[in-house]
C-alpha cells in the first residue's frame, strides 16, 4: 500500500544565510538550481525545514515507512512542490503573508497546481495526508477535485473522500489529553496527528490490513485519530 503525504515549509530551517533570496527574487520553480550554486548552506529538503510539524511529520514517515510505500512532497511558497531529497538553498518566503490574490498568483508562477495534478497522476496511494493550513492548501487550485482515494485534510471540503480534521484549539487541547502523545500547537497538530496514526498501525499485528479497514470506515477512523479514549495498542476489530 502507498501513501501520499503533502506537508508545507516552515520558518524555521536549518541553514540560513543573510543574503538568502526573498519571495520577490525568486521568480520560478527552476530558480532552486540557481541558487544552489550560489550558496554552499544547502539541505535535502526533508531536513531543511525545523518546525514541529515537520519534525512530527518526518518521525510518522520513518515509521511507516516499515510495512508502506511513502511517497513525500515539501510545499515551499518559495520554490514550489518539492520531492524529499530535493536539495534547496537557504530563502525567507512564505504564504502566511500574502492575499488570497497574491497567493494564486505566486502559486501559478511556481507551477503548483499544475505539479499537484501530476503527483496524483503517477502516484498510486490508498491514502492521501495534506498536513497543510489553508493558504498552502489555495495555492493548490482545486486540491479536493478528482481525488484517487480516501484523503486527510485540515479543511473543509464537499468531496466524500476527504477527511476533514479541525485544526482549532478545541480540537488540539482534546487531542491533547491522551497519554504519551506530544502535541505541538494547532500547527504541529498536523503532523502529530499522522505521528499517532502511524503509531497505531505500528502496535498492530497487521499494520497493512488495519489500514485497509480504517479506510473503508472513516468514521472509526476520525475517531481513532481524535480521541483521548482509545489505546494504541486497541484493536481496529473493537470498532467493527
Amino acid at each position: 500500500m502507498e501513501i501520499l503525504v503533502i506537508t508545507s515549509c516552515s520558518k524555521k530551517k536549518a541553514e540560513s544565510h543573510i543574503n538568502q533570496p526573498s519571495c520577490d527574487e525568486i521568480n520560478s520553480k527552476y530558480d532552486r538550481k540557481k541558487y544552489l550554486g550560489t550558496f554552499v548552506e544547502k539541505r535535502a529538503t526533508r531536513d531543511m525545514y525545523q518546525g514541529a510539524m515537520n519534525i512530527s511529520i518526518n518521525s510518522a514517515i520513518k515509521k511507516l515507512r516499515e510495512f508502506f510505500e511513502v511517497e513525500y512532497y515539501i510545499l515551499s511558497a518559495g520554490f514550489g512542490l518539492l520531492q524529499e531529497d530535493w536539495k534547496i538553498p537557504p530563502y525567507n518566503c512564505t504564504f502566511s503573508n500574502m492575499t488570497k490574490k497574491e497567493i494564486l498568483e505566486r502559486a501559478k508562477l511556481l507551477e503548483i497546481p499544475k505539479d499537484y495534478k501530476k503527483i496524483l497522476v503517477k502516484t498510486n496511494p490508498s491514502l492521501i495526508y495534506l498536513a497543510l493550513g489553508k493558504d498552502y492548501l489555495l495555492s493548490l487550485g482545486n486540491w479536493d477535485e478528482n481525488l484517487p482515494c480516501t484523503t486527510i485534510a485540515f479543511s473543509p471540503s464537499d468531496s466524500e473522500k476527504v477527511i476533514s480534521f479541525p485544526a482549532d484549539y478545541i480540537t488540539v487541547k482534546k487531542v491533547s489529553s491522551r497519554s504519551g502523545v506530544p502535541i505541538h500547537g494547532v500547527v504541529g497538530f498536523k503532523g502529530d496527528l499522522l505521528l499517532i496514526l502511524a503509531n497505531y498501525l505500528l502496535s498492530q499485528k497487521n499494520p497493512e490490513e488495519s489500514l485497509q479497514k480504517l479506510l473503508s470506515e472513516t468514521d472509526i477512523l476520525k475517531y481513532l485519530l481524535t480521541s483521548s479514549k482509545i489505546r494504541k495498542d486497541q484493536s481496529i476489530d473493537n470498532f467493527l
